[in-house]
């Protein structure tokens, strides 16, 4: 406590400077070792009352609250052009008077859209005392796996919506306890987690490599008591290990709700009435070799209970939920990219370095749902539920490659100030049981499964704040004779839908 007092003392009694600068100052302090990070945080937390003190005479015009550290306030415009083209694997009714068998009487089967888009993104981050932060988001869009709006309403104006907004707490480096509507705490690629998705619920982070087991690295005094000794400085380990875990709840259902979604007594414990939650646990590991090498894995587990994934229009861009009217001959409600039967077992990655003074990553990630086939019934069983229970006609619709997606990327180069550039390139392949529809990117084949091919995209830096990008992904079914249930709809709609889509994106980003 006498430590923290003289330090608090001199750092007030030689900086009458800006709060910046004093946090600025703390900082150095604390990376020379001079000062443990909680007896910086105390000392900010001093400062920041002493300056609301000092300001109660009303010389500031924007008054907030003492027990507020730190405030960012900022975002982002993105203004797009965005072309995209999908060839159908089911055909549409055939038109004219002729019939289906003739060439000319047939629909087309692709759907092409060019749109002029926007995001807009406000953000607001605070650092508060006692180790609480939180942060909000407001984004111009109201599905999950998207900020964008289209132009083109009528001038009409256009709606913003609560993207994130949580609380924290951190009381020490090693764990950091987060809830509400959260940033996404894994390490991950769009292979499973779209990044625009922020999930509801609660994430905890534990880092290990921040754990300290005994002992002190703030010095000790000699056996007379009269010379203190400052300890030995250590270096920061080579290694970094995190746990990351995740509760989420995805589908709030009434509890005792039918399938019309009316309440209905004595409707208990199914998989209409119960909350979908989906649950993720991972480790994240990384080492840093000689020669600025960076390896990092990241294994993990993500699972669902089994129940009714209920999504109000919107919440997607292209939107995989269940269908409340629709019963299996077993009872159970039909498939239409529910949560049941997804256990995946996930193992993304990368390696960075430099390429002579250019920042290179190459990056991987991998997902298996281990149990696939139990899903593919679910997808084909509604249309022939006796033909799906025989071992002969199931095999003809799932094959272990089903159940499984990779990803393998590179990246050059990095954006961080003008003149900057960078390119990805990657390959991909998703099986149609392999992950989530409602997780995964929404921009690749527009989120839809049994889907593989590129993405490419080049990225420069026009200023400080701006970025002017082209992306394009082109994607191909991967296999084509999934027909029928819920994996093909025509242009209705299924999670397997297309043969081929196509997708490119121009951008202008300005961060303010």
């Amino acid at each position: 406590m006498l430590k923290q007092t003289l330090i608090t003392a001199a750092v007030v009694a030689t900086l009458q400077l800006a709060q910046a600068q004093d946090s600025a100052l703390l900082d150095l302090l604390v990376k020379k070792k001079v000062l443990t990070a909680k007896e910086a945080q105390d000392v900010r937390a001093d400062l920041v009352k002493e300056q609301a003190a000092t300001n109660s005479t009303g010389a500031t015009k924007i008054a907030i609250g003492s027990w507020v550290q730190e405030m960012k306030i900022g975002g982002d415009l993105r203004l797009r052009y965005q072309y995209d083209n999908r060839d159908f694997q089911v055909d549409p009714p055939e038109v004219g008077a002729i019939g289906a068998s003739h060439d000319k009487d047939r629909s087309p089967s692709g759907s092409q859209r060019s749109r002029f888009r926007f995001r807009l993104r406000l953000n607001d981050d605070f650092k508060l005392t006692d180790h609480w932060f939180g942060g909000v988001q407001l984004a111009t869009s109201p599905a999950a796996d998207s900020g964008n709006t289209t132009l083109g309403s009528g001038f009409g104006k256009y709606n913003i919506f609560i993207s994130r907004a949580f609380l924290g707490w951190n009381e020490s480096d090693w764990l950091t306890l987060v809830g509400g509507k959260v940033p996404n705490p894994f390490y991950s690629t769009d292979l499973v987690w779209d990044p625009d998705i922020n999930p509801d619920g609660f994430t905890q982070s534990v880092r290990l490599h921040k754990m300290h087991f005994g002992g002190s690295d703030e010095g000790s005094y000699s056996k007379d008591g009269k010379t203190f000794i400052a300890a030995e400085k250590q270096k920061d380990p080579p290694w970094e290990l995190t746990l990351n875990f995740g509760e989420f709840i995805f589908s709030d259902n009434l509890e005792n709700g039918n399938l019309s979604g009316n309440a209905e007594p004595g409707l208990r414990d199914n998989d209409v009435a119960d909350d979908a939650w989906l649950f993720e646990g991972q480790l994240v590991a990384s080492y840093k070799f000689d020669g600025g090498i960076k390896a990092t894995v990241a294994p993990g587990l993500m699972f669902y209970n089994a129940s009714r994934l209920t999504l109000p229009a919107g919440t997607n861009e292209n939107q995989f939920s269940d269908t409340p009217s629709t019963v299996l001959p077993s009872g159970d409600l039909a498939f239409l990219g529910e949560t049941r039967n997804l256990v995946i077992l996930n193992a993304p990655g990368d390696i960075s370095f430099k390429l002579g003074n250019v920042p290179t990553k190459f990056y991987w990630d991998f997902a298996w749902n281990t149990l696939g086939r139990r899903r593919a019934e679910e997808i084909y069983g509604l249309l022939t539920p006796a033909k799906s229970m025989t071992p002969g006609h199931f095999n003809t619709n799932h094959t272990g490659s089903d159940d499984f997606a990779y990803l393998l990327g590179v990246q050059v180069g990095e954006n961080k100030k003008k003149g900057d550039v960078s390119a990805i390139l990657n390959w991909r392949q998703t099986g149609i049981t392999s992950v989530d529809p409602n997780l995964n990117d929404s921009d690749f084949a527009l989120g839809e499964l049994n889907t593989r091919g590129i993405k490419a995209g080049l990225l420069y830096s026009l200023t400080d704040f701006a970025t002017f990008g082209v992306t394009y992904q082109y994607a191909w079914n991967l296999r084509d004779n999934l027909f029928g249930g819920f994996a093909t709809g025509g242009p209705s709609g299924g999670v397997a839908d297309s043969n081929v889509v196509q997708v490119l994106q121009v951008d202008l980003n300005v961060k303010f």
